[in-house]
């Protein structure tokens, strides 16, 4: 992936691991209703920077130097034939929702998919996340699946819907 990146947005670093946790927990539904994010630290953040490659990066978008926004590619499926497939989280913090944080995040992914070597991106999104299937579905992203009462805790299930998009 090319190392000069555009509107702040940059490959998160350990020292990112902090903040990636906090809007994590400040924008995850299902995990604050279903208290697991009790279960996801720090230590599983700096895990997954460390885990980052060329084709499957961790993206945070500066601006004026704090992070406001973080998004990572991921492999879909660990079978070759799926290689140009990616599933992408994206997470803006609160505060900087509705204003086109994301929509720089997805362009700039685009702008890179051929180095990325994508084709496809994959998301999954909780049925009861209006606002994130609102913003994929503006970003060109498809309904591809649901699954019902997939993602539990405790006596809190959630239907995740699977969002697609082919560029």
């Amino acid at each position: 992936m090319s190392k000069n990146t555009c509107s702040g947005i940059r490959l998160a670093n350990l020292d990112d691991a902090p903040v990636i946790l906090s809007i994590f927990q400040h924008c995850d539904p299902f995990a604050i209703k279903g208290r697991w994010q009790q279960h996801i630290n720090l230590i599983d953040i700096m895990d997954w920077i460390e885990s980052i490659t060329d084709t499957h990066p961790m993206l945070v978008l500066e601006e004026q130097g704090k992070v406001i926004a973080w998004c990572s590619l991921e492999p879909f499926y660990g079978l070759p034939a799926f290689d140009a497939a990616s599933e992408i989280s994206l997470y803006v913090h609160p505060e900087e929702q509705g204003k086109g944080v994301g929509t720089q995040l997805i362009q700039y992914l685009e702008t890179q998919r051929t180095e990325l070597g994508f084709t496809h991106l994959v998301a999954y999104i909780y049925a009861s996340n209006i606002e994130s299937q609102s913003f994929f579905k503006r970003q060109g992203f498809e309904q591809w699946g649901l699954l019902p009462n997939i993602a539990q805790s405790e006596q809190v299930k959630e239907d995740v819907l699977i969002l697609g998009r082919e560029f």
